[in-house]
């Protein structure tokens, strides 16, 4: 039951977060039927997250889900940037100059978390840490550009040193560029942590977990 999916979650978060009042489940439902979202709404989630623009939009013109705080978590293209911000609150996926001025030219607003690649694998997207800094100090001077903190994966791996190693560096770049701070530029959340490695995450100081099959089960294949 999704309900104790949920309780489970809810009580690791507590048990591992050093500030588990601040932590968000992002129940993460892409691939999965509208039934389960309600399921999972009816059960206290708060957030809902997907990936694709168009299978969101068909999702949210059947339940629109009114109350709930809509985040894109997948690569978003610029051609469907408006897409993007007429229809969600939070963008996971921010990384190129071109988006945020984008964003920062619109008339909608959407929060923003910038996605940093910790992994240091070439599939995962993201900015090189080391690519970072550049990035950071060119959007903070964008004032429609609304910053809340970053964004990373981890590695798919068993090795939980590795794993924590990932997440310890997402925590670290945050907390180095907060003295970039702005009214519209924050380092205050962590969106870090699926199914198979939030417990790592949470100890390492995620304010955001998204979480697809430990909440949904498998996605359907359709």
């Amino acid at each position: 039951m999704i309900a104790d999916k949920l309780t489970v979650i809810r009580e690791d978060i507590k048990r591992y977060s050093p500030y588990p009042d601040r932590v968000r489940i992002v129940a993460v439902s892409k691939k999965q039927p509208i039934e389960k979202m309600r399921s999972a709404v009816e059960a206290g989630i708060k957030d809902l997250g997907e990936n694709r623009i168009q299978d969101a939009l068909d999702k949210f013109s059947l339940e629109a889900f009114d109350g709930i705080t809509r985040h894109f978590i997948g690569y978003l293209q610029s051609n469907k940037a408006n897409k993007c911000l007429q229809n969600f609150n939070w963008l996971h996926s921010l990384q190129t100059e071109k988006l945020a001025k984008l964003i920062a030219k619109s008339d909608y607003r959407i929060k923003c978390l910038i996605e940093v690649n910790i992994s240091g694998e070439a599939n995962k997207s993201g900015l090189p840490p080391d690519e970072l800094p550049d990035f950071l100090k060119k959007v903070r001077d964008y004032e429609g550009l609304e910053i809340q903190g970053l964004m990373g994966m981890a590695a798919f791996t068993d090795d939980k040193s590795r794993i924590r190693r990932s997440f310890a560096l997402l925590r670290s770049l945050a907390e180095e560029y907060k003295t970039l701070e702005t009214d519209h530029f924050k380092m205050d959340e962590l969106s870090m942590g699926m199914t198979h490695d939030y417990r790592i995450a949470l100890e390492e100081g995620a304010t955001f977990l998204r979480i697809g099959t430990g909440i949904f089960g498998p996605r359907s294949m359709n």
